[in-house]
């Protein structure tokens, strides 16, 4: 070894024999102050240390942020996490979030992690004097504890579990608003309550009294309750055709085109008008509709309002409310499921109206079956098997047509010539099984033997939930069709017994009905933006609810920011129906209403539609929304324009060329089929993770698709 490398050596044994001698003083020394009477009397006291309840934090926490939004600047968190002042856009965004199921709260920026323990500190303290200003003590595992560490953290969580109950439910949306009313930094809070208070003052004392031609008449109403399958609009529909004039109110546009052809089919000419199309029969006296189509000011001798009990639904409640306030018709026949008639009920008294009630009963008995069901093996001739996405419908489908089935397949984007085209061919024994989603709940007359449920569970638009008793019983009614089937079947593939449990359990009674913005509002001396925001404000009261002007509110913010229309053509573009989580959708909108805006006609650099040859069905399907937003922006501003009628013309044979495209494409669209995203082998239909079993086992999971 050379003199160098034994240098070196020993410098490290030296270095060595520090450290062990220093670890040992600090050792001793530890040891010295935990048998000290010092860290004694340290230690009791943070065994018998008190700390702030959850009570006592969320009162802290109550008081500090009504101070902070009474008097402080504001801040909410911007896309990339950083902190961005309110502007006044805040109470719509706050709502919007707030109907998505999180706290209203938590849209702002409270502050940083620590914030809740050192407002708890001074409590803590104030509470256990013989901790102030100590730093440190040994504990019994031989450790230097750091008390203020440690009580922060402590301090930390009593904070956030107050945080995430009494003070996130103490701050409804009202309450924040109110609080800011009163902060002077935001001048476009201010006058919130005489806003709303100046609302009320225009509002009538009854809702009931905003539809002045319904109630200088004396109606009187037939309700038909019961169960799916039972007969009731087929009444109401009789008793329509036999009046001189009727209207029939639809929950959806293929309801409205079924009993347009039906009454048609019957020699009872019948105009049929949705928001998306209208076909206008020469001398007819008889309209069937969507229920937002409704003309209060239009007087018939019969009308029909379909699905009553949808008036609580949170988007669409408000024209159910509507039609039965402000139809205009001697005789209104109202259908509803039996949990709808306390509310509508309430409606009619409100209106001073008569009413009878019709009880109808299944013309076939619905029971649940006792043995299990497998997928595929089990399915038999005139099943309907119901799932809860397009994609679902589409491979389990597959399944069955690679094991010689014939298959219909039904669910909400198909156009309503496709849905007939597979309706038709179930019903005429061309095909004998249906894969369906809960589209075929409502108004879908089939000759279905049973009902098999292969999902239980649906996306409502917020979160992936169990079906309710009510949406049961709506899509099992569906079996066993009168005229058809002596019964009817229903079964399920997972969660029998809570499928069973709901077809027997009782639904609960609707208590509200749901309410929509009055027009004239709009009139008012205010952005119309905030005048929605002022309606949506007000506190709810008696049976009536608002509905979510959420949509409304967005698409409004918009407009103003970029164009200079008046209220009244404002109020009219944000009724226009389309999906408004599809940019594509929104694009054409917005370009539509800056045409608007410019004085030039309203599809006006807006990209034509065609069907080419290699279109698949996801591409027929889209090019079909957007033709139906075409026509709806037609019809709604193209009134005025030279070329409105053929511009209307146009988009409805593109319409019907697109229709029979997705007829003629379903016909090699069943060979849809979930794989594994390794090895690309067909899987299950409704497998979960997305890879086989070798490829699970050969541990590839974490492999690139």
């Amino acid at each position: 070894m050379s003199d160098q490398d034994h240098q070196e050596a020993e410098q490290k044994k030296t270095r060595k024999r520090r450290r062990h001698r220093q670890n040992n003083q600090r050792k001793n020394k530890r040891r010295r102050f935990f048998k000290s009477e010092e860290n004694q009397q340290i230690a009791a006291a943070v065994e018998r240390a008190v700390y702030p309840s959850v009570d006592e934090a969320a009162h802290a926490a109550i008081a500090l942020y009504r101070s902070r939004f009474k008097s402080e600047r504001l801040y909410t968190r911007g896309r990339r996490g950083d902190k961005k002042e309110i502007n006044s856009r805040f109470e719509f965004e706050m709502c919007r979030r707030a109907e998505d199921g999180r706290a209203p709260l938590f849209y702002f920026y409270l502050g940083n992690e620590k914030l809740g323990s050192r407002v708890l500190t001074g409590l803590f303290y104030t509470q256990n004097p013989d901790l102030a200003g100590v730093r440190k003590f040994v504990s019994r595992k031989d450790r230097w504890v750091d008390i203020p560490t440690m009580v922060e953290g402590r301090l930390r969580k009593i904070w956030d579990k107050a945080m995430d109950g009494k003070v996130r439910d103490y701050f409804t949306v009202d309450r924040i608003l109110s609080l800011i009313d009163e902060n002077p930094f935001y001048p476009f809070t201010q006058n919130h309550s005489q806003a709303r208070k100046a609302i009320l003052e225009q509002i009538p004392d009854k809702i009931s009294e905003l539809y002045p031609m319904a109630r200088s008449m004396r109606r009187h109403f037939i309700l038909h309750i019961g169960p799916t399958n039972s007969g009731k609009t087929y009444d109401a529909v009789q008793a329509c055709e036999a009046a001189p004039r009727g209207v029939y109110l639809a929950p959806l546009r293929l309801l409205a085109m079924e009993v347009a052809e039906k009454m048609n089919g019957d020699g009872v000419a019948c105009n049929m008008i949705t928001g998306e199309e209208e076909k206008r029969v020469p001398g007819a006296e008889h309209t069937a509709s969507t229920i937002e189509m409704l003309s209060e000011s239009t007087w018939y001798d019969v009308a029909i309002v379909d699905e009553c009990q949808m008036i609580a639904d949170s988007e669409r409640g408000w024209a159910w409310t509507q039609a039965i306030l402000g139809v205009a018709a001697g005789v209104v026949h109202a259908c509803m499921a039996p949990e709808a008639e306390g509310i509508v009920t309430a409606l009619i008294k409100e209106c001073g109206d008569t009413w009878e009630v019709v009880r109808h009963e299944r013309a076939t008995p619905l029971n649940m079956e006792n043995g299990p069901f497998a997928f595929p093996e089990d399915v038999r001739e005139g099943d309907a098997l119901v799932v809860f996405s397009r994609r679902s419908v589409l491979q389990a489908a597959s399944i069955l047509e690679d094991a010689g089935r014939r298959v219909s397949v039904i669910y909400g984007a198909l156009p309503y010539e496709a849905r007939q085209a597979e309706t038709r061919k179930f019903a005429e024994g061309r095909t004998k099984i249906v894969v369906a989603t809960d589209a075929i709940g409502m108004g879908m007359n089939l000759p279905v033997k049973r009902i098999v449920f292969l999902e239980t569970q649906k996306f409502d638009g917020i979160c992936r939930r169990e079906l309710n008793a009510s949406e049961v019983k709506q899509i099992a009614g569906r079996a066993g069709r009168r005229g058809y089937e002596e019964k009817g079947w229903v079964n399920a593939s997972f969660e029998r017994h809570s499928i069973a449990h709901k077809l027997r359990e009782g639904v609960t009674p609707i208590l509200t009905a749901r309410t929509a913005m009055p027009p004239f509002l709009a009139n008012m001396d205010r952005d119309l933006s905030q005048i929605m925001q002022d309606w949506q404000g007000i506190p709810d009261e008696g049976i009536y609810q608002k509905t979510s002007m959420s949509r409304a509110i967005w698409l409004c913010l918009w407009l103003e920011e970029n164009c200079t229309m008046e209220k009244a053509v404002m109020l009219r573009a944000i009724t226009i129906p389309f999906d408004e989580e599809d940019t594509d959708l929104v694009a054409v909108w917005r370009q539509a209403m800056k045409n608007v805006d410019k004085g030039r006609p309203v599809l006006t650099d807006i990209p034509r539609i065609a069907c080419t040859e290699g279109d698949g069905l996801d591409t027929l399907e889209t090019k079909y929304k957007a033709l139906d937003i075409y026509y709806n922006l037609q019809r709604s501003f193209g009134a005025t324009e030279p070329m409105n009628a053929f511009e209307k013309q146009d988009i409805l044979i593109c319409k019907s060329e697109v229709s029979s495209a997705i007829i003629e494409r379903l016909k090699r669209a069943k060979k849809f089929y979930k794989r594994c995203r390794i090895c690309g082998k067909v899987l299950p239909w409704n497998d979960p993770y997305g890879l086989c079993e070798d490829c699970f086992q050969a541990g590839r999971g974490h492999a690139p698709a």
